[in-house]
């Protein structure tokens, strides 16, 4: 680890310990960049016993999502819950989360810089360098120094927790919505109806998951075929309904109501 810029926002790598591998590419990858980070002891999902866990809500991910959560994911998104909880413990006012499967653009570090003194009021800015999120339609807020990223709100729900950069503010929020868990943290950071937290994206992404590195969470998230039985079979189709429908409209709503600010943003940075 290279703590050569005390300056620099704290970048924290999650990391399960058993990954040795892993933290030696991370670290050959921050390195040459000359800011400090350190890696943050993941949580091990095959070690977790989800009927035992008080942290998981099966019923209502049931109800809604026709199937478990995978051990991985609710062994990521506690992991990324122990960061929020460190920040808070802390008085950390921002920091930088990666996952260890990533790559990073070579001016990775001058925007982070540029996102700490950016003049836009951001809670969450998150790295998402999918095609669907690079190309969706949206709002530019504001043109970073470093060329050609442009922090942009997007309408869309996007997943990906690999990388990204909040506050305070969003890890407190992010804890109170994290006490009982039914969806996936990056499923949560997507649902600012919910957190009411000012949740952007940057595009292009300085981010990127390396397609060399398979997930530790595994690839069973993948698969979207319920798995119920009885009344909760019943159900399904009623309350999967209902989570659609408030999804698309919490995102829409929450579009629309940010629209004058964000248009009072961009004029005054100069879009």
């Amino acid at each position: 680890m290279d703590m050569a810029d005390t300056t620099f926002p704290p970048v924290f790598v999650i990391n399960l310990e058993r990954s040795a591998d892993r933290r030696a590419e991370m670290a050959a990858l921050l390195d040459p960049l000359h800011i400090g980070y350190t890696f943050f002891t993941a949580v091990d999902g095959r070690a977790l016993d989800l009927d035992a866990l008080p942290d998981y809500d099966r019923t209502r991910r049931r109800l809604f999502f026709g199937r478990d959560l995978s051990q991985g994911e609710v062994g990521c998104l506690l992991s990324h819950r122990a960061v929020f909880r460190h920040m808070v413990e802390n008085n950390i006012p921002h920091a930088v989360v990666l996952e260890d499967d990533v790559t990073v653009a070579a001016d990775f570090a001058a925007v982070i810089r540029d996102l700490a003194a950016a003049p836009v009021a951001w809670d969450v800015v998150r790295f998402l360098a999918y095609e669907k999120v690079q190309n969706a339609a949206g709002r530019d807020i504001c043109a970073l120094p470093t060329k050609p990223y442009m922090l942009s709100r997007i309408p869309t729900l996007s997943g990906g927790a690999y990388g990204y950069m909040l506050n305070l503010k969003a890890a407190k929020i992010f804890l109170h919505h994290m006490q009982k868990n039914a969806v996936p943290v990056d499923t949560l950071q997507g649902y600012v109806w919910k957190t009411g937290l000012e949740t952007f994206v940057l595009r292009p992404s300085p981010v990127s998951s390396d397609p060399g590195n398979a997930s530790t969470i595994g690839n069973t998230r993948f698969d979207k075929s319920p798995q119920l039985g009885g009344w909760q079979k019943a159900v399904y189709p009623l309350t999967r309904a209902w989570l659609k429908l408030s999804q698309n409209l919490g995102r829409r709503l929450a579009y629309l109501a940010a629209a004058r600010r964000d248009k009072k943003t961009a004029v005054k940075n100069g879009l």
